[in-house]
């Protein structure tokens, strides 16, 4: 395998790769501490669940997308960062024993404004399992470094129009993680709790999902452009989803919730050994599916550091129940 810088990437062309099994023990470990839904953990009791058996959490099949991408381009290349995923979608369950490989397309270069020696690519990528069947689609910005520096203006993608203002927050923890869809609350707001980042948690889940030597390494990290050894994104953001689970647990209302996928997900600031970040979630939108029964809950979600800034963004969707009642 070739090095491959930003120079290198053409628009259009494709990488298929992989044979990543999923393990049942590495499901389930997975599980017990970011995603502890009784459909990720319990095989008896996920079998009357909405997925129908044991599933992976949609997070891990991120993180072992991520893997995949380490193991057979993305690891020999001059990747400096992940700028965020535009879109992810989970399309059908992965099970126990699942073996996945993914096709990733580059779909579009541009310019770093702020930066000489560095672009940016954008990805589509589709992940299907030994069936055919497609289980997952993502789209991705990563930030690349060049081989030389940039003369001359940068010629940088259009900037995103800014994402409507949340609407006005509303301190109501239940109403912003219902049992069920009529009680969900458009404004509802809950902190969900922190997470303190030491070396050993990012080390732990980046040698087995993100193995960039920024993310085990702390003199790595340190002369590297994030500045230190820091967290993986979807590491950050599966710990947002083991305390959303966590305070639904407190809540009394922990049953097992599918989600279609998320959106606009931003690392905003690296996530540094040291840093403690507060996670939380507010509705900012709901609507009934044309399943009968079925609703879809939207919140934006934030992880923001001990200084006060927002380390990661992102909005998301869930599944719930519609009672007949409501």
């Amino acid at each position: 395998m070739s090095f491959v810088a930003f120079e290198d990437f053409r628009i259009g062309e494709t990488r298929e790769y992989g044979d990543y099994e999923i393990d049942e023990a590495e499901l389930l470990a997975f599980a017990a501490v970011y995603d502890r839904q009784p459909f990720h953990l319990d095989a008896e009791a996920a079998k009357s669940a909405i997925l129908g058996g044991l599933a992976a959490s949609g997070w891990q099949v991120c993180s072992a997308l991520m893997r995949m991408m380490i193991d057979h381009w993305l690891g020999e290349s001059s990747v400096l960062a992940g700028l965020g995923i535009e879109d992810n979608r989970w399309l059908a369950p992965v099970r126990p024993g699942d073996r996945l490989t993914a096709k990733t397309t580059t779909v579009g270069k541009s310019d770093a404004r702020n930066r000489r020696d560095a672009g940016i690519v954008a990805f589509a990528t589709s992940l299907r399992d030994q069936t055919g069947r497609e289980v997952m689609t993502q789209t991705t910005s990563i930030l690349f470094g060049r081989r030389a520096r940039r003369e001359g203006v940068a010629v940088a993608a259009p900037r995103r129009a800014p994402a409507p203002p949340p609407p006005e927050r509303v301190d109501d923890v239940a109403g912003a993680m219902p049992d069920d869809f009529s009680r969900a609350r458009v404004g509802a707001y809950a902190e969900l709790g922190e997470t303190l980042f030491t070396a050993e948690l990012i080390r732990d889940y980046a040698l087995k999902y993100d193995p960039a030597p920024f993310h085990i390494d702390e003199a790595a990290g340190r002369a590297h452009a994030l500045g230190g050894m820091s967290a993986a994104g979807l590491h950050t953001a599966s710990c947002w989803m083991s305390h959303f689970v966590a305070a639904r647990e407190r809540l009394g209302v922990l049953k097992s919730r599918a989600s279609p996928g998320f959106r606009d997900m931003r690392w905003r600031r690296p996530v540094l050994v040291g840093d403690r970040i507060a996670f939380s979630t507010q509705v900012v939108a709901k609507r009934e599916t044309s399943k009968a029964g079925l609703g879809l809950i939207t919140s934006r979600n934030l992880g923001v550091n001990q200084r006060g800034e927002v380390a990661i963004e992102f909005h998301a969707s869930i599944f719930s129940p519609i009672s007949p009642a409501s």
